[in-house]
Protein backbone atom coordinates (compact mmCIF):
# COMPACT_ATOMS: atom_id res chain seq x y z
CA UNK A 1 0.00 0.00 0.00
CA UNK A 2 1.28 3.40 -1.19
CA UNK A 3 2.08 6.03 1.84
CA UNK A 4 -0.88 8.29 0.14
CA UNK A 5 -3.00 5.46 0.25
CA UNK A 6 -2.51 4.86 4.29
CA UNK A 7 -3.23 8.37 4.95
CA UNK A 8 -5.99 8.53 2.90
CA UNK A 9 -7.87 5.66 4.23
CA UNK A 10 -7.42 6.70 8.16
CA UNK A 11 -8.98 9.85 6.84
CA UNK A 12 -11.93 8.14 5.17
CA UNK A 13 -12.16 5.75 8.62
CA UNK A 14 -12.14 9.07 10.49
CA UNK A 15 -15.08 10.59 8.16
CA UNK A 16 -17.03 7.31 8.89
CA UNK A 17 -17.63 7.68 12.54
CA UNK A 18 -20.78 9.42 13.01
CA UNK A 19 -20.24 11.17 16.50
CA UNK A 20 -17.69 13.31 17.87
CA UNK A 21 -16.94 11.26 20.81
CA UNK A 22 -15.99 8.20 18.18
CA UNK A 23 -13.78 10.27 16.03
CA UNK A 24 -11.91 11.11 19.16
CA UNK A 25 -11.46 7.79 20.28
CA UNK A 26 -10.19 6.63 16.93
CA UNK A 27 -7.47 9.41 16.98
CA UNK A 28 -6.45 8.51 20.43
CA UNK A 29 -6.58 5.03 19.57
CA UNK A 30 -3.91 5.71 16.84
CA UNK A 31 -1.73 7.84 18.79
CA UNK A 32 -1.81 5.43 21.08
CA UNK A 33 -0.39 2.58 18.87
CA UNK A 34 1.67 5.02 17.38
CA UNK A 35 3.47 6.73 19.96
CA UNK A 36 3.35 3.90 23.08
CA UNK A 37 2.55 7.46 25.03
CA UNK A 38 0.63 5.79 28.52
CA UNK A 39 -1.49 9.63 27.93
CA UNK A 40 -3.83 8.78 24.99
CA UNK A 41 -5.02 5.46 26.71
CA UNK A 42 -5.79 7.55 29.85
CA UNK A 43 -7.31 10.15 27.25
CA UNK A 44 -9.82 6.93 26.26
CA UNK A 45 -10.68 6.04 29.80
CA UNK A 46 -11.84 9.63 30.47
CA UNK A 47 -13.87 10.30 27.69
CA UNK A 48 -15.45 7.03 27.77
CA UNK A 49 -15.51 6.45 31.99
CA UNK A 50 -14.44 9.63 33.39
CA UNK A 51 -15.70 7.66 37.39
CA UNK A 52 -13.06 4.82 36.60
CA UNK A 53 -9.32 5.36 37.55
CA UNK A 54 -7.02 4.30 34.87
CA UNK A 55 -5.40 1.38 35.42
CA UNK A 56 -2.28 2.18 36.45
CA UNK A 57 -0.37 -0.86 35.23
CA UNK A 58 0.69 -2.01 38.18
CA UNK A 59 0.59 -6.27 39.22
CA UNK A 60 -1.37 -8.88 41.93
CA UNK A 61 1.58 -8.98 43.89
CA UNK A 62 1.36 -4.78 44.00
CA UNK A 63 -1.92 -4.47 44.86
CA UNK A 64 -1.59 -7.55 47.80
CA UNK A 65 1.12 -5.37 49.19
CA UNK A 66 -1.69 -1.99 50.16
CA UNK A 67 -3.66 -5.12 52.39
CA UNK A 68 -2.58 -4.19 55.87
CA UNK A 69 -1.84 -7.71 57.54
CA UNK A 70 -3.56 -6.37 60.74
CA UNK A 71 -7.24 -6.06 59.08
CA UNK A 72 -9.16 -8.30 57.63
CA UNK A 73 -9.42 -8.39 53.94
CA UNK A 74 -12.80 -9.27 52.90
CA UNK A 75 -13.75 -9.82 49.21
CA UNK A 76 -17.40 -8.79 48.50
CA UNK A 77 -18.01 -10.73 45.21
CA UNK A 78 -17.00 -14.06 44.27
CA UNK A 79 -15.78 -14.39 40.86
CA UNK A 80 -13.06 -14.66 38.79
CA UNK A 81 -11.27 -11.67 40.27
CA UNK A 82 -11.05 -13.18 43.64
CA UNK A 83 -9.57 -16.41 42.08
CA UNK A 84 -6.58 -14.47 40.42
CA UNK A 85 -5.76 -12.91 43.53
CA UNK A 86 -5.76 -15.84 46.38
CA UNK A 87 -2.29 -17.63 45.80
CA UNK A 88 -0.89 -13.86 46.31
CA UNK A 89 -3.27 -13.91 49.58
CA UNK A 90 -2.04 -17.31 50.93
CA UNK A 91 1.65 -16.31 50.35
CA UNK A 92 1.34 -13.24 52.82
CA UNK A 93 -0.64 -14.98 55.45
CA UNK A 94 -3.73 -12.17 54.65
CA UNK A 95 -6.64 -13.19 56.65
CA UNK A 96 -9.18 -13.02 53.96
CA UNK A 97 -12.63 -13.73 54.23
CA UNK A 98 -15.39 -14.05 51.48
CA UNK A 99 -18.80 -12.24 51.30
CA UNK A 100 -21.40 -12.51 48.09
CA UNK A 101 -25.44 -12.29 48.18
CA UNK A 102 -25.78 -15.00 46.51
CA UNK A 103 -27.07 -17.91 49.05
CA UNK A 104 -25.89 -20.71 46.67
CA UNK A 105 -22.20 -19.48 47.40
CA UNK A 106 -22.82 -18.73 50.97
CA UNK A 107 -24.66 -22.37 51.37
CA UNK A 108 -21.13 -23.96 49.34
CA UNK A 109 -18.31 -21.73 50.64
CA UNK A 110 -15.62 -20.64 48.14
CA UNK A 111 -11.92 -22.28 47.96
CA UNK A 112 -12.35 -24.04 51.27
CA UNK A 113 -13.60 -20.61 52.63
CA UNK A 114 -17.24 -20.06 53.89
CA UNK A 115 -19.25 -16.78 52.61
CA UNK A 116 -20.53 -14.66 54.81
CA UNK A 117 -24.28 -13.07 54.28
CA UNK A 118 -24.01 -8.89 53.84
CA UNK A 119 -25.72 -8.76 57.38
CA UNK A 120 -23.07 -10.17 58.48
CA UNK A 121 -20.61 -8.53 57.17
CA UNK A 122 -22.12 -5.23 58.42
CA UNK A 123 -22.17 -6.61 62.04
CA UNK A 124 -19.00 -7.41 61.95
CA UNK A 125 -16.90 -4.86 64.48
CA UNK A 126 -13.07 -6.12 63.28
CA UNK A 127 -11.13 -3.71 61.35
CA UNK A 128 -11.06 -4.75 58.22
CA UNK A 129 -10.46 -3.77 54.43
CA UNK A 130 -13.47 -4.59 51.95
CA UNK A 131 -12.80 -4.88 48.45
CA UNK A 132 -15.45 -4.38 46.15
CA UNK A 133 -15.02 -7.25 43.48
CA UNK A 134 -17.30 -6.26 40.44
CA UNK A 135 -16.42 -3.23 38.02
CA UNK A 136 -19.88 -3.16 36.67
CA UNK A 137 -21.64 -2.75 39.43
CA UNK A 138 -19.39 -1.18 41.96
CA UNK A 139 -20.31 2.35 42.66
CA UNK A 140 -23.88 0.61 43.71
CA UNK A 141 -21.98 -2.18 45.36
CA UNK A 142 -19.99 0.98 47.31
CA UNK A 143 -23.28 2.90 47.87
CA UNK A 144 -25.51 -0.12 49.99
CA UNK A 145 -22.40 -0.61 51.83
CA UNK A 146 -22.29 2.77 52.86
CA UNK A 147 -26.02 3.25 53.20
CA UNK A 148 -25.28 0.25 55.29
CA UNK A 149 -22.74 1.43 58.18
CA UNK A 150 -19.44 0.50 56.57
CA UNK A 151 -16.92 3.51 56.36
CA UNK A 152 -15.58 4.95 53.03
CA UNK A 153 -12.11 4.58 54.33
CA UNK A 154 -12.60 0.51 54.69
CA UNK A 155 -13.42 0.01 50.98
CA UNK A 156 -10.23 -0.64 48.88
CA UNK A 157 -10.87 0.34 45.18
CA UNK A 158 -9.25 -1.92 42.78
CA UNK A 159 -9.83 -0.81 39.77
CA UNK A 160 -6.68 1.54 39.34
CA UNK A 161 -4.20 -1.78 39.89
CA UNK A 162 -6.09 -4.15 37.22
CA UNK A 163 -7.42 -4.39 33.72
CA UNK A 164 -10.78 -4.81 34.22
CA UNK A 165 -14.10 -3.66 31.57
CA UNK A 166 -16.75 -1.95 32.95
CA UNK A 167 -19.35 -4.54 31.89
CA UNK A 168 -21.42 -2.53 29.88
CA UNK A 169 -20.47 -3.97 26.28
CA UNK A 170 -22.32 -4.63 23.02
CA UNK A 171 -25.64 -3.79 24.05
CA UNK A 172 -26.42 -0.74 25.80
CA UNK A 173 -25.67 2.53 23.79
CA UNK A 174 -28.54 4.18 22.19
CA UNK A 175 -27.53 3.81 18.85
CA UNK A 176 -28.42 0.28 18.57
CA UNK A 177 -32.16 -0.60 18.02
CA UNK A 178 -33.61 -3.86 18.26
CA UNK A 179 -36.26 -6.23 16.20
CA UNK A 180 -38.79 -7.91 17.84
CA UNK A 181 -37.17 -10.73 17.09
CA UNK A 182 -33.32 -11.27 17.34
CA UNK A 183 -30.91 -13.64 16.31
CA UNK A 184 -27.56 -13.34 17.76
CA UNK A 185 -23.89 -14.95 16.53
CA UNK A 186 -21.48 -15.25 19.59
CA UNK A 187 -18.36 -15.47 18.09
CA UNK A 188 -16.10 -15.95 21.11
CA UNK A 189 -18.93 -16.98 23.61
CA UNK A 190 -16.07 -18.05 26.05
CA UNK A 191 -19.36 -18.82 28.98
CA UNK A 192 -22.14 -17.81 27.03
CA UNK A 193 -21.98 -14.16 29.53
CA UNK A 194 -22.53 -12.31 26.55
CA UNK A 195 -25.30 -14.30 25.26
CA UNK A 196 -26.93 -14.47 28.82
CA UNK A 197 -26.34 -10.44 29.06
CA UNK A 198 -28.08 -9.88 25.52
CA UNK A 199 -31.23 -11.68 26.97
CA UNK A 200 -31.48 -10.07 29.70
CA UNK A 201 -31.60 -6.64 27.40
CA UNK A 202 -33.53 -7.41 24.79
CA UNK A 203 -36.23 -10.33 25.57
CA UNK A 204 -36.77 -10.62 21.82
CA UNK A 205 -33.23 -12.36 21.41
CA UNK A 206 -34.84 -15.98 20.48
CA UNK A 207 -31.97 -17.74 19.35
CA UNK A 208 -27.75 -17.33 19.87
CA UNK A 209 -25.38 -18.96 17.68
CA UNK A 210 -22.35 -19.72 20.02
CA UNK A 211 -18.89 -20.73 18.94
CA UNK A 212 -16.15 -21.55 21.39
CA UNK A 213 -13.16 -23.30 21.00
CA UNK A 214 -11.77 -23.79 24.27
CA UNK A 215 -12.55 -27.18 25.26
CA UNK A 216 -12.28 -26.28 29.04
CA UNK A 217 -14.32 -23.22 27.97
CA UNK A 218 -16.91 -25.08 25.95
CA UNK A 219 -17.62 -27.13 28.88
CA UNK A 220 -18.40 -24.29 30.98
CA UNK A 221 -20.59 -23.38 28.15
CA UNK A 222 -22.46 -26.99 28.52
CA UNK A 223 -22.58 -26.69 32.09
CA UNK A 224 -24.42 -23.09 31.75
CA UNK A 225 -26.98 -23.99 29.16
CA UNK A 226 -27.76 -27.11 31.71
CA UNK A 227 -27.76 -25.14 34.57
CA UNK A 228 -29.04 -21.42 33.33
CA UNK A 229 -31.68 -22.36 31.29
CA UNK A 230 -33.91 -19.62 31.89
CA UNK A 231 -31.35 -16.90 31.23
CA UNK A 232 -31.02 -18.13 28.00
CA UNK A 233 -32.41 -18.27 24.41
CA UNK A 234 -32.50 -21.16 21.97
CA UNK A 235 -28.50 -21.95 21.91
CA UNK A 236 -26.88 -23.86 19.09
CA UNK A 237 -23.50 -24.30 20.58
CA UNK A 238 -20.00 -25.12 18.09
CA UNK A 239 -16.75 -26.36 19.58
CA UNK A 240 -15.03 -24.24 16.70
CA UNK A 241 -13.08 -21.13 15.81
CA UNK A 242 -14.86 -18.69 13.47
CA UNK A 243 -12.94 -18.07 10.01
CA UNK A 244 -13.27 -17.82 6.29
CA UNK A 245 -13.44 -21.29 6.22
CA UNK A 246 -13.27 -24.30 7.60
CA UNK A 247 -9.69 -25.55 8.21
CA UNK A 248 -7.65 -26.90 11.21
CA UNK A 249 -5.31 -24.29 13.49
CA UNK A 250 -2.90 -24.33 16.19
CA UNK A 251 -4.70 -22.80 18.57
CA UNK A 252 -2.82 -21.27 22.50
CA UNK A 253 -5.69 -22.54 24.97
CA UNK A 254 -5.69 -21.00 28.16
CA UNK A 255 -9.06 -21.33 29.49
CA UNK A 256 -10.56 -18.59 29.99
CA UNK A 257 -11.47 -15.63 27.57
CA UNK A 258 -7.81 -15.16 25.99
CA UNK A 259 -7.52 -18.47 24.31
CA UNK A 260 -6.30 -17.58 20.54
CA UNK A 261 -5.40 -18.55 17.03
CA UNK A 262 -1.29 -18.73 17.32
CA UNK A 263 1.42 -20.78 18.15
CA UNK A 264 0.17 -23.64 20.97
CA UNK A 265 0.45 -27.05 21.23
CA UNK A 266 -3.07 -27.73 20.46
CA UNK A 267 -5.33 -27.44 17.13
CA UNK A 268 -9.14 -26.90 16.90
CA UNK A 269 -11.08 -26.82 13.93
CA UNK A 270 -12.20 -23.39 12.08
CA UNK A 271 -15.64 -22.80 10.68
CA UNK A 272 -17.54 -20.08 8.71
CA UNK A 273 -20.43 -18.95 9.90
CA UNK A 274 -21.88 -18.10 6.26
CA UNK A 275 -21.84 -22.52 6.22
CA UNK A 276 -23.21 -22.59 9.74
CA UNK A 277 -26.22 -20.36 9.99
CA UNK A 278 -30.10 -22.05 8.64
CA UNK A 279 -30.40 -19.82 5.47
CA UNK A 280 -34.11 -19.61 6.83
CA UNK A 281 -32.60 -17.20 9.90
CA UNK A 282 -32.32 -13.70 9.49
CA UNK A 283 -29.63 -12.62 11.54
CA UNK A 284 -30.01 -9.60 13.30
CA UNK A 285 -26.79 -9.03 15.52
CA UNK A 286 -23.51 -10.51 15.34
CA UNK A 287 -20.31 -9.66 18.01
CA UNK A 288 -16.89 -10.95 17.79
CA UNK A 289 -14.52 -11.53 20.18
CA UNK A 290 -11.67 -13.68 19.01
CA UNK A 291 -8.66 -12.51 19.97
CA UNK A 292 -7.63 -11.17 16.48
CA UNK A 293 -8.83 -13.86 14.28
CA UNK A 294 -11.72 -10.78 13.49
CA UNK A 295 -11.36 -10.53 10.21
CA UNK A 296 -10.35 -13.75 9.21
CA UNK A 297 -14.34 -14.29 10.77
CA UNK A 298 -15.75 -11.60 8.75
CA UNK A 299 -14.70 -12.34 5.81
CA UNK A 300 -16.61 -16.18 6.43
CA UNK A 301 -19.43 -13.95 7.75
CA UNK A 302 -19.43 -11.80 4.58
CA UNK A 303 -22.73 -13.58 3.08
CA UNK A 304 -24.95 -13.45 5.96
CA UNK A 305 -23.63 -9.66 6.60
CA UNK A 306 -24.98 -8.79 3.37
CA UNK A 307 -27.73 -10.67 3.05
CA UNK A 308 -29.37 -9.31 6.76
CA UNK A 309 -27.08 -6.34 7.53
CA UNK A 310 -27.23 -7.09 11.34
CA UNK A 311 -25.76 -4.89 13.78
CA UNK A 312 -22.09 -5.81 14.89
CA UNK A 313 -20.28 -5.26 17.26
CA UNK A 314 -16.22 -6.37 16.57
CA UNK A 315 -13.32 -6.18 19.04
CA UNK A 316 -10.92 -3.97 17.40
CA UNK A 317 -7.99 -3.60 19.51
CA UNK A 318 -7.08 -7.40 19.61
CA UNK A 319 -4.01 -6.17 16.37
CA UNK A 320 -2.87 -2.77 15.62
CA UNK A 321 -4.25 -2.53 12.28
CA UNK A 322 -7.87 -3.54 13.21
CA UNK A 323 -8.52 0.35 13.21
CA UNK A 324 -8.20 0.35 9.69
CA UNK A 325 -8.63 -3.32 8.31
CA UNK A 326 -12.05 -3.77 10.09
CA UNK A 327 -13.95 -0.93 9.19
CA UNK A 328 -13.05 -0.53 5.62
CA UNK A 329 -13.29 -4.15 5.31
CA UNK A 330 -17.12 -4.00 6.92
CA UNK A 331 -17.70 -1.08 4.57
CA UNK A 332 -16.73 -2.27 1.35
CA UNK A 333 -19.25 -5.41 2.48
CA UNK A 334 -21.99 -3.32 3.42
CA UNK A 335 -21.64 0.85 2.24
CA UNK A 336 -24.65 2.43 3.85
CA UNK A 337 -23.63 0.87 7.21
CA UNK A 338 -23.10 3.81 9.73
CA UNK A 339 -19.96 3.51 12.03
CA UNK A 340 -19.46 4.33 16.04
CA UNK A 341 -16.90 3.14 18.31
CA UNK A 342 -16.79 2.76 22.02
CA UNK A 343 -14.10 1.82 24.31
CA UNK A 344 -15.25 -0.74 27.80
CA UNK A 345 -12.01 -0.82 29.82
CA UNK A 346 -9.78 1.34 32.22
CA UNK A 347 -6.56 0.50 29.97
CA UNK A 348 -6.17 -0.31 26.05
CA UNK A 349 -8.56 -3.23 25.46
CA UNK A 350 -12.14 -3.81 25.33
CA UNK A 351 -12.84 -1.22 22.18
CA UNK A 352 -15.98 -2.08 19.96
CA UNK A 353 -16.46 -1.18 16.35
CA UNK A 354 -20.03 -0.76 15.68
CA UNK A 355 -21.54 -1.28 12.50
CA UNK A 356 -25.22 -0.33 12.56
CA UNK A 357 -27.83 1.16 9.64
Amino acid sequence: MKDADVISNIKSIYDMYEDKLSKELYLDRLNWLISGEYRYVEDIVKKSHPNIPTWNRKKEEEFVELLHKDKKTVFYGVGTFVERLVPYLKDRNIDIMFCDSDEKKQKEGVFGHRVMSPIELFQMKDSKNIVICSTKYYDEIKKYLEDNGIMQNEIVDIRAYFKCGTGDDYFYEDFLKYETEEIFVDAGCYNLATTKDFKKKCKGLVKSYAFEPDADNYQQCIKVMETEKDCLPNVQLYPYGTWSCETTLCFDASSDGCSHIGEGNNEIKTIAIDDVVDKRDKITFIKMDVEGAELESLKGAKEVIKRDIPKLAICIYHKPEDVITLPLYIKELVPQYKFYLRSYSNADNEMVLYAVL
